[in-house]
């Protein structure tokens, strides 16, 4: 299985015959803009997706144009392209009450579980429906480090024992400072989001959009917590290795760069 980050929530999961699930594209219109845009190609082709899943219907996590079912590798009726795919859902809540849904299924037989925009502690509910995944996608907060919410993180990993936990909901564009210093990262995104996201309708000014940039030094914080991996390729190649850390002490992974580029 390879698992390419194409940036915000979004990420492009390809099984070992080459089918692709396609994990929250976000909205490339300039009245939506973060910043960046979504892709047009993947490995010198038009972007294809076999299946497209959305977690709610914001601009950050759902797009769909027309095109990407027709250069995504062919079916046929008769083929099983996902085998035991078994996809199910699980509603869960970001942190103003907004309802989302965290898929949940199976790739060459590893679990995976994406959370979108969750800031609360899982229910036992919720964490009964969710199972045991092999490898999580979890945004951390969206605000400068606060135990709090990440304590809410850290037991969340701890519940569902994954065996991978992939940060998610952040954008890591070239030329970002290599530092991990907070303060060098504001000024860079203050920079860029005024460049690149002005066109926003939400864009009011320099600290417009910064949460992302926080979502970032959480994870980049969470990451060192947790002993992780900084990749500095857009893709994770999910090896056996990987899938023997133990579920008590699961491996990190923080992508530092992204398939997506600026807009400007």
């Amino acid at each position: 299985m390879r698992i390419s980050f194409i940036g915000l929530s979004s990420f492009l999961i390809e099984n070992n015959q080459g089918y692709r699930i396609l994990i929250d594209p976000f909205n490339n219109a300039p009245e939506w803009s973060l910043g960046v845009s979504f892709p047009d190609e993947f490995e010198d082709k038009p972007f294809g997706a076999n299946l497209v899943l959305m977690s709610e219907p914001d601009a950050d996590h759902a797009y769909a144009p027309g095109g990407w079912l027709q250069e995504a590798p062919p079916t046929k009726p008769d083929s099983n392209p996902f085998p035991n795919l078994n996809l199910r859902g699980t509603v869960i809540y970001e942190f103003n009450g907004d309802l989302n849904i965290a898929w949940h299924y199976s790739v060459d037989g590893i679990r995976l579980a994406h959370f979108a925009d969750n800031a609360y502690l899982l229910t036992q509910e919720q964490l009964q429906e969710m199972g045991k995944p092999d490898i999580i996608f979890i945004s951390p907060p969206k605000e400068p480090w606060n135990e709090n919410s990440i304590v809410a993180i850290r037991k969340n990993i701890q519940a569902l024992s994954p065996k991978i936990v992939i940060w998610s909901h952040h954008i890591v564009p070239k030329g970002m400072p290599e530092s991990d210093n907070p303060e060098d990262l504001r000024n860079f995104f203050r920079i860029f989001f005024k460049d690149n996201a002005a066109t926003n309708k939400a864009y009011k000014g320099e600290d417009s959009f910064i949460e992302l940039c926080y979502i970032l030094e959480n994870a980049i914080a969470l990451n060192k917590e947790y002993s992780g991996i900084v990749l500095n390729d857009t893709f994770l190649t999910v090896e056996s290795e990987l899938l023997t850390q133990s579920s008590n002490n699961p491996k990190a992974i923080l992508f530092r760069s992204m398939l997506a580029k600026p807009k400007n």
